[in-house]
């Protein structure tokens, strides 16, 4: 693959991105008065990492990369483990939104790092997991305000997911944590191996 042909799917992966990010809760819920702050804004780990897919296209900051690699990759892992529609039955628009979107924010952090020089950083795994918490408390305080759940801060989710061993809050929270830690280490060494740079 030529130069110009990986430039060209890169930013076509980018503009994808940031319009998939924000078409499918803007346009029906904005547009038709159907907006709630308590579900609509895109505040899901999974929602982040689809609008940093596409902001690190364009804006390659390595802190934002390595935010994409591990929390991108966690959250397609799971979505396929255990997908979650909200709102009752999806229609074929949602699903295909919801496996392409997923598929998406696996594939550009590893396409980023495959054809476009992107590498982790010595000890990416713990800063993220670090910058990780403010992240939490932010999402959280969102929450509390507005009634709502994003990134099951308030309640855990209902997926039929092994991982969830208990749904009392807030232990669901801590063993996330956990799990967490446990996730960014299978993920950080493969790249450690392979591309992690000395800077």
């Amino acid at each position: 693959m030529d130069k110009k042909t990986r430039l060209y799917l890169t930013y076509s992966m980018g503009i994808y991105q940031l319009v998939s990010a924000f078409s499918p809760w803007l346009i029906p819920n904005v547009f038709n008065g159907k907006f709630v702050l308590a579900s609509d804004l895109p505040l899901e780990m999974c929602g982040l990492s689809g609008i940093l897919a596409g902001i690190v296209i364009f804006y390659r900051n390595q802190t934002l990369f390595e935010f994409l690699y591990f929390w991108g990759i966690c959250g397609f892992i799971h979505s396929i483990i255990s997908p979650e529609f909200t709102g009752g039955d999806p229609s074929n628009f949602q699903v295909f939104d919801y496996y392409v979107g997923h598929s998406m924010i696996f594939l550009v952090p590893v396409w980023l790092m495959v054809f476009m020089g992107s590498s982790l950083t010595k000890g990416a795994l713990w800063r993220i997991a670090l910058y990780t918490q403010p992240v939490l408390l932010f999402v959280g305080t969102i929450n509390w305000l507005v009634g709502g759940n994003y990134m099951y801060l308030a309640e855990a989710p209902i997926a039929n997911n092994p991982l969830i061993l208990t749904r009392e809050w807030p232990w669901y929270i801590l063993l996330f944590e956990f799990l967490m830690i446990i996730h960014f280490i299978l993920l950080y060494l493969p790249a450690k191996k392979s591309s992690v740079s000395s800077t």
